[in-house]
């Protein structure tokens, strides 16, 4: 079976994508980034957004199934970004969910996670408890893409199998997540915060076992189910710390005060998928955290890091130019800028060279500047697709309307312009045409600057 992995280029997507490949299957991922956890070429790799309906519908081109695990997954983060989280954990599910319906895909798998279930700590829940309202944005916005999963299945008749995961680790896990952060904190010498206590309890499920149930998603009886993947072993915040302690390093364990609106670890129920999929989660947390800290290890370690990435390191930068780059970045939209400008004077000139009158040259003029100046204005703010086709269309709409205002007789008067010929509402519109491109490159140039040096300053932090 063919199948697409979104954000198969992550922790738990990488690990999904080799136990697909050990089960036979062919997977495709589909990410923003080349998987660092495989060759290149190795796995057939499609670079996208999740946004973007027609990349996703050719990259499902020929997938029997998709195996849906991009997210926004770092709770914090999604907490200090709620819009662009979102957009990629509600909106993102749907039009994944869009894509396989158009491309005829038989069957999304969409990974959800235990958070969806509240309630006091220790209450024991299963796939058939009530969910109650969330209370993070994280669990309202994976909470959506289930309520999109059923939706798509009634009226679409899509298969939609949806996976609630336990809390994840091992291996290739992001830094950010509890067991990294401990581990990271206890190899420097740091010391290992918990808050309210530690007695938060979490079902963790170690990322390899996971990926087989992700696997296991895929079977028939799976279809339009769903499935919780954790292990039968609760463990807290508290003794995860006294675990790290024990394998790392005897670092000091200090509590922080509680969280707001944190998941209280309520006791959640992995008998269906152990009835209907035979998965359970083998690996017993000890031994996988200590799989894991051997594995973070070797990371120090050059020669066994090497082993373990097979990418290719990237070619030693020549002398001189780590410096030259940031000085292009800098550079190249004031470049950009004196281009842009000396090409609209030149297009005005070829303008009043082929015959034209003053009066027809100035309104090209006129309306070729307002224009752009009314595309500046009209522009959005946020780079989302959707948001950026309507303030296109509107920007042709305002600029239409210009253009007719500024040929009014009395705007004809009072600017000394032309009347509105054919061939200088063609021109007039060309050049309009021609700023606003030239000017939505160069915002789009000054953003890429500007993310480049947040990331430069996110890597240095």
């Amino acid at each position: 079976m063919r199948v697409l992995v979104t954000g198969g280029s992550g922790f738990i997507g990488s690990h999904v994508v080799d136990k697909l490949r050990d089960a036979g299957h062919t997977p495709v991922i589909y990410d923003r980034v080349a998987s660092p956890f495989h060759t290149k070429g190795d796995v057939d790799t499609v670079l996208g957004e999740l946004d973007d309906l027609a990349a996703l519908e050719r990259a499902m081109d020929g997938c029997e199934a998709v195996m849906h695990l991009a997210a926004a997954a770092d709770v914090n983060i999604v907490a200090k970004e709620p819009l662009d989280s979102e957009a990629c954990n509600a909106r993102g599910t749907v039009t994944v969910l869009e894509a396989a319906r158009q491309a005829g895909v038989e069957r999304v798998v969409y990974a959800s996670t235990i958070w969806v279930y509240t309630g006091e700590s220790g209450q024991k829940v299963d796939e058939d408890s009530p969910l109650g309202m969330p209370n993070h944005l994280y669990t309202a916005s994976k909470l959506a893409g289930e309520m999109y999963c059923r939706s798509y299945h009634e009226l679409y008749d899509l298969e939609t199998t949806i996976l609630r995961f336990g809390i994840p680790y091992g291996p290739r896990a992001r830094p950010a997540a509890v067991i990294p952060a401990f581990v990271n904190k206890a190899l420097a010498g740091d010391a290992l915060t918990v808050a309210g206590g530690g007695h938060q309890s979490r079902r963790f499920v170690y990322v390899e076992d996971l990926a087989e149930g992700c696997v296991r998603g895929l079977e028939p009886v799976a279809a339009n189910r769903i499935y919780n993947l954790v292990s039968d072993e609760s463990t807290t915040i508290l003794q995860i710390a006294e675990l790290v302690q024990e394998l790392v390093a005897p670092v000091e364990i200090e509590d922080v005060g509680a969280r707001t609106a944190d998941y209280v670890g309520v006791e959640v129920s992995g008998e269906r998928a152990r009835r209907e999929l035979d998965w359970t989660a083998s690996t017993p947390f000890r031994e996988g955290v200590r799989r894991y800290v051997a594995w973070r290890r070797d990371q120090d370690d050059p020669a066994k890091a090497a082993a373990w990435a097979p990418v290719a390191p990237p070619k030693p930068a020549r002398a001189g130019s780590r410096s030259l780059v940031p000085r292009l970045q800098v550079g190249l939209p004031a470049l950009f800028g004196v281009a842009s400008a000396a090409m609209l004077f030149a297009y005005l000139a070829a303008v009043h060279s082929i015959g034209l009158s003053g009066a027809e040259s100035r309104t090209v003029g006129v309306v070729t500047f307002l224009g752009i100046g009314v595309y500046l204005l009209a522009r959005p703010e946020t780079g989302r697709r959707e948001y950026g086709r309507l303030a296109v269309a509107m920007t042709f709409v305002l600029v239409a309307f210009v253009a007719f205002a500024v040929m009014l007789p009395w705007s004809r008067d009072w600017l000394d312009l032309a009347e509105p010929t054919a061939a200088v509402i063609a021109l007039s519109v060309t050049g309009a045409g021609l700023g606003i491109a030239l000017a939505a490159m160069g915002l789009s140039l000054t953003r890429g600057r500007e993310d480049a040096a947040r990331a430069a300053i996110e890597t240095r932090a």
